[in-house]
């Protein structure tokens, strides 16, 4: 399917894009599943919504709207049609679109593909950099690779750059091969500064959860559903070549929630490029929270994180311009903005999605670019509403999982340290990584070095401590001193450390 195919059809089976407020009164509406009610034709199950009096009926639940074999309810986890609004459907898995035609394979039945008619521009339909006659284009794509049957994938492939002089990336577009599977592609410049990667270790596919790790960590481009693609219009450019990123690194994220086991995809994403430099290298700065826990059966549950002034100070050695930004949550995520302090008292807004969706993300993109000074504070707020969801949900990699993240693409770019400056509750992620120390906490020397102070708490441990059967005494008696005494042991700091440990095999 070409892309311009799959975007109407994302904007055609989005339930916010016309009635954001209708995923609230049917079962699973703000959980995986997005209803085509507007914007366009509407499908079968949008008119017998309509029918209905805009309300889920005994008569609409027991309908089988696009004649799969399945009636609405049973797609929507309501089998017995009681379903109630407020309540928890029977069944919050296995949630299939009422109004499309779906085979028991999760593809999409050919004569149900007539009703997707919506219109949508492409996105770089008027981007003028990739009309220059100097512009050039390189297309980078997975070789066709076997979906795992898992409901959540981080794949990631490292691949050399044109490095025979610098250039300016200005433009990307995705090629969607698996639109089934795709959730989004992630695009990484790879520290210059840092040893390459060899050369056998290049243009394979690899997991690799968030983030590509080692040294390609300097986000310079995005995609997710929804989007169609970015063009730069102003005096800057993602850097590479000569004296720019050499090797880049490009993140699949693929959702699977079906456990379908012979999918492959061979997506990527074309970059376009320019010899003719512009003023400014930009760059992209990742801003949020990442300790998430959403009781269940909220109507709004708020979650903030905080880059305080000091991260700031450290990331930002001179002024910057956003002149982009976008807000990133799951399908709980139904509010979210960011917020700019400058001596502790409100100075402007970059973000403001009253009505978040997670199928139509929206961009802001500034005709006069908002300048941020070291030392501003810079809040992320997210709004969430659990009513499906019977137990608590968790910061995760999965879509039923949830993120509190923004994005804001900036000039000049500066030697930043670590590109992101997101929370862990109150923790100043950047400065932990910057310091490598919270609260007289060396943490890093406490996670991963054995030095002495880190290899004396193991002794001790290990000393009074067995591993099985019971608590010994003198475990007791010990793990009270260090619960105590030891920095490490106390406070958020502890409760990171053990989060970080249990995430990475510790």
């Amino acid at each position: 399917m070409r892309i311009e195919t799959f975007l109407k059809t994302l904007a055609c089976v989005s339930i916010a894009t016309a009635y954001p407020n209708f995923k609230d009164i049917l079962p699973n509406g703000n959980g995986a599943t997005t209803i085509h009610l507007g914007g366009g034709s509407r499908n079968q199950f949008g008119l017998d919504f309509k029918a209905a009096g805009t309300s889920w009926t005994p008569e609409l639940c027991r309908k089988d709207s696009d004649g799969d074999g399945r009636t609405n309810g049973e797609e929507l986890g309501d089998p017995e049609c009681v379903w109630k609004q407020g309540d928890f459907p029977s069944r919050l898995t296995d949630i299939t679109h009422p109004g499309v035609c779906t085979l028991s394979d999760g593809s999409v039945c050919d004569a149900d593909k007539g009703w997707v008619d919506c219109q949508v521009e492409d996105g770089l339909k008027n981007c003028d950099v990739i009309k220059e006659p100097d512009t050039l284009n390189t297309t980078i794509r997975f070789p066709e690779t076997a979906v795992p049957a898992e409901e959540t994938t981080y794949s990631c492939m490292i691949f050399n750059l044109p490095s025979d002089q610098d250039y300016h990336l200005m433009a990307y577009e995705p090629y969607i091969d698996n639109e089934m599977v795709m959730h989004h592609i992630l695009i990484y410049g790879c520290d210059p500064n840092e040893d390459p990667v060899p050369d056998e270790q290049l243009n394979k596919v690899t997991k690799c959860g968030m983030g590509a790790g080692g040294s390609c960590n300097k986000m310079i481009g995005l995609w997710a559903v929804g989007f169609t693609g970015y063009c730069i219009d102003g005096p800057m450019g993602f850097r590479f070549g000569k004296s720019g990123f050499k090797q880049a690194a490009i993140e699949f994220h693929w959702n699977n929630p079906q456990q379908v086991a012979d999918w492959k995809d061979s997506s990527g994403v074309t970059l376009y490029y320019t010899p003719k430099l512009r003023t400014n290298d930009a760059a992209i700065m990742q801003i949020g929270q990442s300790h998430i826990e959403i009781p269940p059966g909220q109507q709004s549950y708020t979650v903030v994180g905080k880059c305080h002034s000091e991260c700031t100070r450290k990331l930002i050695q001179a002024p910057i311009s956003i002149f982009w930004a976008t807000n990133h949550m799951h399908y709980l995520g139904h509010e979210m903005n960011i917020q700019i302090y400058r001596d502790g008292v409100f100075y402007t807004e970059l973000t403001n999605d009253a009505i978040y969706n997670y199928d139509s993300p929206v961009e802001t993109k500034y005709s006069t670019a908002v300048q941020v000074l070291p030392g501003d504070e810079i809040v992320t707020t997210c709004k969430y509403k659990s009513l499906s969801r019977p137990k608590t949900t968790f910061f995760g990699d999965a879509t039923s999982d949830e993120m509190c993240f923004g994005f804001m693409a900036f000039y000049p770019a500066t030697n930043m340290p670590f590109s992101t400056c997101t929370a862990w509750k109150d923790i100043s992620m950047c400065n932990l990584w910057i310091t490598r120390e919270h609260e007289d906490c060396k943490w890093s020397d406490f996670m991963f070095v054995n030095v002495n102070e880190t290899k004396r708490v193991k002794d001790e441990v290990m000393a009074n401590c067995k591993p099985f059967g019971n608590c010994l005494s003198e475990c007791k008696a010990t793990l009270e001193v260090l619960f105590a005494e030891h920095p490490c042991m106390k406070g958020d700091v502890y409760e990171l450390i053990r989060q970080m440990s249990i995430r990475w095999g510790q």
